[in-house]
């Protein structure tokens, strides 16, 4: 199992998914209302979430847990930058692990194992 594709246009495309990422970022800490702490500053941050869906759902869900307990237990409440940077890394490494790591890796094994099946079904 590797990190980068070793296939050429695997490699375009994961670049594209990781400069795309990167973009998201810049825009999201450029806008104007991440100095004010609103949180309509992360609403840049949208179309990462859908690129990286549905592992990126499972970082969101685990980083909205962390937050409560963190403001539960402790009355600790992140500031708007320190969230959308979280959330970023969360949404990226999710996302690109999905669709880069997990994935190829699911369909060379379920090709390995059809391959195997049919190997047994033509030796009868």
């Amino acid at each position: 199992m590797t990190v980068f594709p070793r296939h050429p246009i695997l490699r375009v495309v994961a670049t594209a998914w990781l400069l795309v990422a990167a973009v998201l970022l810049l825009v999201t800490l450029l806008r104007p209302e991440i100095g004010l702490n609103e949180r309509a500053a992360l609403s840049s941050l949208v179309p990462l979430y859908f690129l990286s869906f549905p592992f990126g759902h499972a970082g969101v869900m685990a980083l909205t847990r962390l937050k409560v307990d963190l403001y539960v237990g402790y009355h600790f409440v992140p500031g708007i930058f320190s969230e959308a940077l979280m959330l970023w890394a969360a949404l990226t490494v999710l996302g690109y692990a999905q669709w880069f790591v997990a994935l190829p890796w699911v369909a060379r094994k379920s090709r390995q194992f059809t391959d195997f099946l049919l190997r047994r079904y033509l030796a009868r």
